[in-house]
């Protein structure tokens, strides 16, 4: 037993000295990514962005995929079962530092799939979409192909019944639509545009103010004559000098700036 003892202690120094430089196995990272507690599957995350061949490993990859889209579905059915969105007064802080924490885990679990996702993959593209995390290549024909492999997903996301899945997807949708304009076909192209002009009327401020921002950064000069029926008619009054109408004539202003600009 003493010699044991003495064993122990002889190796635990070299031991401790070897520990912080060895790698989180593959076998264990997937039981971190598969855990109940989302802290232990940010933590996996976290050691996996740090290590490209973990990264490389298939298992890896299908599992964040997989765990990607438990995240969206779980927000989406959260977002639709909450009786009371807002938290209590003496739980805010923590509630609010958990949220924020979360958050930022599910940003860098999208972008780490995104850095491998293969956008043919109508599955993985819906996947990326629902995270609302599409980047788009430089080049005009990739990133044309993009948009159409996300245009399905975005229009589906852009009819969600969870408003803000509509007014995170109103900017990507009227992104998709120019990045892949002289690509689509005709009848696509026209939903997309029908669903961005027709949430300029939607009874929801809030709708009604993405859609004039996703057309104030991605509109061409065709759909003016909607944002002037905006800057006429739109009910919103005017809060401390704001209102959707100012916004609408300032998205006007945007793209004929743009116009002139190409």
């Amino acid at each position: 037993m003493l010699l044991m003892a003495f064993i122990g202690v002889a190796v635990f120094p070299f031991w401790a000295q070897q520990s912080p430089a060895s790698k989180p196995s593959v076998p264990d990272l997937l039981t971190k990514l598969q855990s109940k507690d989302w802290t232990e599957r940010s933590d996996a995350v976290d050691e996996i962005r740090a290590d490209p061949d973990a990264l490389r490993s298939p298992k890896i990859r299908a599992t964040l995929i997989d765990l990607l889209d438990r995240e969206n579905r779980e927000t989406d059915e959260a977002l639709r079962n909450a009786k009371n969105p807002r938290p209590q007064a003496n739980t805010e802080s923590t509630e609010g530092d958990a949220q924020e924490g979360y958050g930022e885990y599910c940003a860098w679990l999208s972008q780490t799939v995104e850095s491998f996702a293969n956008w043919n993959d109508p599955h993985q593209a819906c996947i990326l979409v629902d995270a609302a995390q599409i980047t788009y290549p430089s080049q005009p024909q990739e990133a044309a192909a993009r948009a159409r492999a996300a245009m399905p997903c975005l229009l589906r996301q852009s009819q969600s019944d969870l408003e803000i899945n509509r007014e995170i997807a109103l900017p990507l949708l009227a992104e998709g639509l120019e990045k892949a304009r002289g690509t689509l076909d005709a009848k696509t192209a026209e939903t997309a545009r029908e669903i961005i002009l027709g949430d300029l009327r939607d009874p929801s401020a809030g709708m009604r103010a993405a859609a004039v921002d996703a057309l104030r950064q991605f509109g061409t000069p065709d759909v003016i004559p909607a944002l002037e029926e905006v800057v006429a008619k739109d009910p919103e009054p005017e809060v401390d000098g704001h209102s959707i109408r100012k916004y609408a004539a300032e998205a006007i202003a945007e793209i004929r700036k743009r116009k002139l600009q190409r």
